[in-house]
């Protein structure tokens, strides 16, 4: 599985959002109902990504593609599958 179907499945899992509707451009704040929402999304993300979230690497992300290509940083292995 690549990691953008991984990515765009925790985000529509978790935001209950429809994968056709996570384009890159979308900002998370405005996909999510309120804070906890965006809250249970990163610890979704922390989780598929083995616990290797640093503040410092995430404080600047805010859209879909932003999550994409933070994950293409990491080493493939890390990402498992959520």
């Amino acid at each position: 599985m690549e990691i953008r179907d991984i990515i765009v499945g925790i985000i529509s899992e978790t935001l209950h959002r429809e994968p056709a509707e996570l384009t890159d451009d979308r900002k998370l704040v405005d996909l999510a109902e309120d804070s906890i929402a965006l809250f249970e999304l990163l610890i979704r993300f922390d989780k598929a990504l083995g616990g290797h979230i640093k503040y410092e690497d995430i404080a600047h992300i805010e859209t879909v593609g932003d999550v994409i290509a933070y994950a293409n940083t990491l080493p493939t292995d890390l990402l498992k599958s959520a």
